[in-house]
């Protein structure tokens, strides 16, 4: 008995120690890695931040394109918070670099309304500079030369950009198309050039509408050319829609039972109807 409680006193011992150790904070080995890896990444992306920064102050805003390769790939590794600055300095170096309105519009559109960073002072000259663009080219009905693209929350350039578009496709004979644009204006809007957009919206919704009954008008050509006469058709849906249209002639009968017509078509093709219901069809 003795010699049992002596053997067992050392695995007591050590498995007590494991047990404090432990306690006291030790943690396994994967999980300490787990961590340091982590600390890493987000240590990283830090200094990959810092260097976006610096080249957007010495204007080298291509190597933040080629910077956010490498971010992007790992974007679902790294700290949530420090991969939107990022996105936000990457978009910033886009407006900075590009001379296309367009890219300049979609980029800051992506830079939230909010921002107090570093470049604050530049974007704010960048957003007049294009806001000033965009109501010269309306002002000249010039809706060739430049293209612009806002969020909803940048106002008004976003309402002034739907109105743009809409009209350059207008001009394109794009009636349905720029129809679904304008229309994303709210009646209430009353800021510059609302009335000129009511106008527009009622003059392309016209032009739209033109477009879509004469589509709808094809359709159903298409459809009369394909539809034969089916019993229990009425007259007058044998004559407009279906493909048979109107008889060359018509003889009438008079029976104990009502009127029963024979409609004669070419082609030895004849159609009868007893109270005013398709019954026959000979062909």
């Amino acid at each position: 008995m003795d010699k049992k409680i002596l053997i067992l006193s050392p695995m007591i011992v050590i498995a007590s120690s494991m047990l404090i150790s432990c306690s006291n904070g030790d943690e396994p080995k994967e999980v300490s890695a787990k961590a340091e890896l982590q600390q890493e990444e987000k240590a990283s992306l830090k200094k990959e931040i810092k260097q976006a920064k610096e080249y957007i102050r010495n204007k080298e805003y291509s190597k933040v394109s080629d910077l956010s390769t490498k971010v992007y790939n790992r974007s679902g590794k790294v700290n949530q918070e420090q991969f939107e600055e990022f996105k936000i300095l990457d978009s910033i170096a886009s407006v900075f670099e590009s001379n296309l309105t367009y890219v300049k519009s979609s980029n800051i559109s992506d830079i939230p309304l909010d921002y107090k960073g570093e470049f604050q002072s530049q974007l704010k000259q960048v957003r007049e500079a294009l806001k000033e663009s965009l109501i010269n080219d309306i002002a000249k009905k010039d809706f060739k030369t430049n293209n612009y693209s806002y969020t909803k929350a940048y106002q008004p350039e976003y309402y002034l950009s739907l109105y743009f578009t809409s009209m350059k496709n207008y001009n394109l004979e794009e009636y349905t198309y720029a129809y679904d644009i304008i229309k994303k204006i709210p009646n209430s809007y009353k800021g510059i050039y609302a009335e000129d957009i009511e106008m527009a919206k009622d003059q392309i919704k016209r032009k739209s509408d033109e477009i879509t009954g004469e589509w709808a008008k094809q359709e159903r050509k298409e459809l009369v050319q394909n539809t034969v006469p089916q019993i229990g058709m009425t007259k007058k849906e044998v004559i407009n829609d279906t493909n048979w249209g109107k008889p060359e002639d018509i003889k009438r009968t008079t029976t104990q039972y009502g009127i029963e017509e024979q409609w004669i078509y070419s082609g030895y093709r004849y159609l009868y109807f007893e109270d005013g219901k398709l019954s026959v069809i000979q062909d």
